[in-house]
């Protein structure tokens, strides 16, 4: 007789803790995407909020009648699309409600050599750019409006052009001069350093020492050159050095750029740099280069207003 051999009932498996697992981790990759997208729209966010720096300059050589006079600095517009050059023109509408006396522009005016006449560019973002810079003639600036160029402005002579169409004074390795009741300021524009030809020498003895100057260079890897150049009698011929370029360094980490800049670039990212009575402001700039992203960076321009050094005389007794 054969023993019958008892099966034992199967036991249930007990799912639980494996679905558990599943869905912690889906919950993981959500947070993690949630927070990649956060961070992503604020630095898109940050890269098309342009805020307005304000400053006061005391220039010693500053002749008494242009006491107070303001300039709007922008730089690094970095025109890429048409629908760049529409924002773009929608601000220039609203900062000239600040009415200032000079528009000084710093360069780089349209991304990736827009306006360098290549076939394959965007004929309908190169238009726009045109037509944005020829539209500058509606901003009021009663003193001027000057501008250098940059190393993406490739193509001087349709820039030179279209700035002219606006009103604009385009200046390479050339002067202004500002005047205002018989006293005058002096702008002093500077070609790109990725150029190499920038006269430095010649440009400073062109000056004497008690004029009052205001350089800009597009890129402040410029202010050494501005530095060692003497004026004719000797000294420093510049009083202010505006520059761009660096978009203050535009996705910091840490504190550092995760772009990588030449060693003059990197110690002068955005700010005021005083090296003995020159001072030089690099400005963030108004666009981006690459992508439309900003971290640790912000957009902006500079409304500054030029005055005299305060004069404090002691009482009698």
């Amino acid at each position: 007789m054969k023993q019958g051999i008892k099966k034992k009932p199967a036991k249930k498996l007990n799912r639980q803790p494996r679905c558990g697992r599943r869905r912690f981790a889906l919950a993981a990759v959500l947070l993690v995407l949630a927070l990649v997208g956060g961070l992503f729209g604020w630095m898109a966010l940050q890269a098309r909020i342009t805020h307005v720096r304000s400053a006061v300059v005391y220039l010693q050589d500053l002749p008494a009648a242009l006491d107070g006079t303001t300039a709007l600095f922008i730089s690094d517009l970095n025109i890429r699309s048409a629908r760049d050059a529409r924002r773009t023109q929608r601000l220039m509408d609203k900062l000239a409600a600040l009415e200032p006396d000079l528009l000084l522009l710093g360069g780089d005016y349209c991304a990736g050599k827009l306006l360098d006449g290549q076939a394959e560019a965007d004929e309908q973002a190169r238009a726009a750019a045109l037509d944005f810079l020829r539209g500058l003639n509606r901003f009021s600036a009663p003193l001027g409006k000057y501008a250098v160029a940059g190393e993406q402005d490739s193509v001087l002579s349709g820039l030179r052009a279209a700035m002219s169409a606006g009103g604009v004074m385009l200046l390479d390795d050339d002067c202004a001069t500002v005047l205002k009741d018989g006293a005058q300021l002096v702008l002093a524009g500077l070609s790109d350093v990725s150029e190499g030809r920038t006269p430095y020498g010649e440009i400073g003895r062109y000056f004497s020492g008690d004029e009052c100057v205001l350089a800009l260079a597009h890129n402040p890897s410029a202010y050494i050159g501005i530095r060692v150049a003497e004026a004719r009698e000797g000294g420093a011929w510049a009083d202010l050095v505006l520059s761009g370029h660096t978009l203050g360094g535009q996705i910091l980490a840490f504190g550092r750029t995760l772009y990588t800049l030449p060693e003059a670039e990197a110690r002068c990212l955005s700010g005021w740099f005083y090296a003995g009575d020159l001072p030089m402001l690099v400005s963030q700039g108004l666009g981006c280069g690459g992508t439309m992203l900003r971290l640790g960076t912000t957009s902006e321009v500079w409304l500054l207003t030029l005055r005299r050094p305060e004069v404090r005389t002691l009482p009698d007794f």
